[in-house]
C-alpha cells in the first residue's frame, strides 16, 4: 500500500499538467519551491501540512487522498450527491443500481465480471443509497402526522 506522502505527492504530479506548480502553490497559500519539494517522492522532509488538504483536493478535483485516508482508517468514502428531495419514483432506479451491483458481485465470483466494473457497480450503489439518505435526513418528519388535537 503506497504511503499518504506517496498520494499526496502524485496528486500534485498527476495535475501538474493540467495547472501551473506555481498557480496550484499559489491556490495552496505556500511557495512553489515548496510544492515541488512535496511532489518530489524521494523528498521525504516536506510533508503537505494537512491545513492545505482541502484545498489541494478541490483545486484539482482529485479526492484519493480522501480515499486513502478513509481506506487506511477502515472506512469506505462515498462522494455525496447533491439531492433536493427525495422522490417516490427514484426507487425503481435505486433498486435497479441495487440489483446491478448484486449481479456484478455474483458475475465477478463467477469469473465472468472484471474488479474493476464490479467496484464501479458497488460505488453507484452506494452513491445512490447515499442520496437518499441525504434527502431522507433532509425531510425530517416528513410524512408524520401532525398533532392537531384542540383544546
Amino acid at each position: 500500500m503506497k504511503t499518504f506522502d506517496q498520494i499526496v505527492s502524485e496528486t500534485i504530479r498527476k495535475h501538474s499538467a493540467k495547472t501551473s506548480m506555481e498557480e496550484m502553490a499559489d491556490n495552496l497559500g505556500i511557495a512553489t519551491s515548496y510544492l515541488y519539494r512535496v511532489a518530489n517522492p524521494f523528498d521525504e522532509s516536506a510533508p503537505l501540512p494537512s491545513k492545505h488538504l482541502i484545498n489541494l483536493m478541490t483545486h484539482t478535483k482529485d479526492y484519493s487522498i480522501l480515499k486513502h485516508l478513509a481506506q487506511r482508517c477502515g472506512f469506505i468514502c462515498v462522494k455525496m450527491p447533491r439531492v433536493r428531495s427525495a422522490k417516490e419514483s427514484e426507487i425503481g432506479l435505486y433498486q435497479r443500481r441495487q440489483a446491478e451491483a448484486i449481479r456484478a458481485v455474483v458475475a465477478f465470483f463467477q469469473r465472468q465480471t472484471p474488479i474493476d466494473e464490479a467496484l464501479e457497480a458497488i460505488r453507484k450503489e452506494m452513491e445512490s443509497a447515499a442520496g437518499f439518505m441525504k434527502a431522507i435526513e433532509e425531510q425530517p418528519g416528513l410524512f408524520e402526522e401532525e398533532n392537531t388535537d384542540e383544546r
